[in-house]
């Protein structure tokens, strides 16, 4: 049985736009720091893809003329082959050395038709990859710059200080400025963490979490996964893995740098000078790829073509379940919630923040998504942030909700949102979640579309299919809340009391002590 080769899902980019806005998509892509990426090239290649497509087409047209005129004289051949044709002038000798020479046309005209849908072929591909290199478009309201320009819009709570400590049965008198401990220094007077193991086992970055501390993971994992059950979102526990070209879909590259490199020579007509002239590498990938030890079935399914790579969010798996979907009205917004393993190589942050478990390689967390109404997008935004908020106010965390400047949005977003919490071990604020709205970047690589309604909800008329805008928000980065919790919490003995709303699922724990309990031990 022949074996059956995945189509890859071929993105469906709006060349138009890009060509009629090419200035404004580069100065677009400068803002964002983005350095391999060239919209004028789209232009020109996508002129030269519509101007070789007409001529494709005339040449088509010819060849119909062509082969309707032979259809009439081998029918004029048929109904009076001795006679001298009167409409055409022609007896029989005529009709065979015109229908030769109609051949021969075909023949010429049949190769500029393959010559042609070849230069074609190469040009869309060429023309497609350059386009998927373009970042999204941004908010007018977004600040222009790196993580220095982020614009704090909203705080909640109060910096940890002498008489300012969220309380929840923590003696504030015994505390000062200096006294209070980071998370990994509390986490190993608790005993529920041992990255020691974890680094004989799996290498650096990598954790234990033990007693206690697992405990507190699940609590963090069911208390946001109730949360979104209650407000409406679909729960879904998603595979750890995705193949390559629905990460690249969703904005994430699963390519290094050097793949990169060949790639765009190779699209480029193999002239190894174009990739010095025109092509900036990009940003180190924060991908792993997963390689299966079998080379026979890794070559068998075509994974070799589009191999498995370990998502770094639920939102990659959660936003390709619907590729290639045309979507009812009447299902937007579709919320999701995702629980998965989170994996980042953390390329190029060697050396920032790898005191415990702020920066790992491998983390779980629970992912909101939500598909929306293009109109629609910028009120599920603020949806989606309000439900975060109320999660960490209820969690008793000081936080403050930032408006992420360009060079911090990544490939997809239009627009983002992080928050960070006080982290008074650290005295710092630390990044806990994230929102963004990354309009039709993710739809459009991926097919997923919606009918609309034309004009109103009663209207039972509908316009073409149109792209959705798809929305992503954190709400439990387990290891980030758990820093905040663990040093904001923490008592004067090394002690860490439980937040209210993560005891029920704490089997009685309503205090994590040192080891000498027997589930901490």
């Amino acid at each position: 049985m022949p074996i059956q080769m995945r189509t890859l899902i071929q993105p469906s980019f709006d060349y138009r736009f890009i060509s009629e806005n090419a200035d404004e998509l580069l100065q677009n892509a400068q803002a964002r720091n983005v350095k391999d990426t060239q919209p004028h090239l789209v232009s020109k290649l996508y002129k030269e893809f519509c101007l070789l497509t007409s001529c494709a087409d005339d040449s088509r047209s010819s060849l119909n003329s062509i082969s309707k005129e032979l259809g009439s004289l081998a029918t004029s051949n048929k109904t009076s082959p001795k006679s001298v044709d009167p409409a055409l002038g022609l007896d029989e000798v005529g009709k065979q050395k015109a229908m030769e020479n109609l051949r021969d046309n075909a023949k010429i005209v049949k190769a500029t038709i393959q010559s042609l849908e070849a230069r074609l072929g190469k040009i869309e591909s060429q023309m497609r990859y350059e386009a998927a290199k373009i970042p999204n478009t941004s908010h007018p309201d977004t600040p222009i710059g790196d993580e220095t320009h982020a614009r704090t819009v909203y705080t909640h709570g109060l910096l940890h200080t002498v008489s300012k400590v969220p309380s929840d049965g923590l003696d504030i008198a015994a505390l000062s400025d200096h006294d209070f401990k980071d998370h990994y220094e509390l986490a190993l007077g608790l005993g529920i963490i041992d990255m020691e193991a974890a680094a004989h086992v799996a290498g650096s970055r990598f954790h234990y979490w033990r007693g206690a501390g697992a405990l507190l993971e699940l609590a963090l994992v069911q208390y946001a996964m109730t949360r979104a059950a209650a407000a409406g979102f679909e729960l879904h526990i998603t595979p750890d893995v995705a193949r390559s070209s629905i990460v690249d879909a969703c904005g994430f590259r699963p390519r290094s740098s050097a793949e990169e490199a060949r790639l765009h020579v190779e699209l480029a007509g193999g002239d190894p000078a174009a990739d010095n002239s025109s092509h900036a590498p990009p940003e180190p990938s924060q991908i792993y790829r997963v390689t299966p030890v079998a080379e026979a079935h890794y070559g068998a399914d075509g994974a070799a073509e589009d191999p498995l790579c370990l998502i770094g969010t639920a939102e990659i798996p959660l936003v390709a379940m619907k590729q290639q979907q045309i979507l009812d009205k009447g299902l937007l917004p579709m919320s999701l919630a995702g629980l998965s393993h989170c994996f980042r190589a953390e390329a190029g942050s060697r050396g920032r923040d790898t005191r415990g478990i702020y920066r790992l390689h491998q983390f779980t967390k629970v992912e909101l998504v939500s598909l929306a109404r293009p109109e629609s997008s910028d009120k599920e935004l603020a949806r989606l942030i309000d439900f975060q908020t109320q999660l960490y106010k209820d969690l008793g965390l000081t936080f403050r909700v930032l408006q992420m400047p360009t060079q911090e949005l990544g490939a997809s977003a239009f627009q983002k949102y992080d928050i960070e919490a006080w982290m008074p071990g650290r005295k710092a604020w630390g990044e806990i979640s994230s929102a963004s709205n990354c309009t039709d970047y993710q739809s459009r690589r991926l097919g997923i579309r919606a009918r609309l309604p034309v004009l109103r909800e009663d209207d039972s008329r509908y316009q073409a299919p149109l792209f959705v805008h798809t929305l992503n928000a954190t709400a439990v980065a387990v290891p980030r809340l758990a820093v905040a919790l663990l040093e904001s919490f923490q008592r004067p003995d090394g002690c860490v009391v439980v937040p209210k709303v993560l005891r029920p699922w704490m089997m009685g724990i309503d205090v994590l002590t040192p080891p000498q309990s027997p589930l901490a031990a």
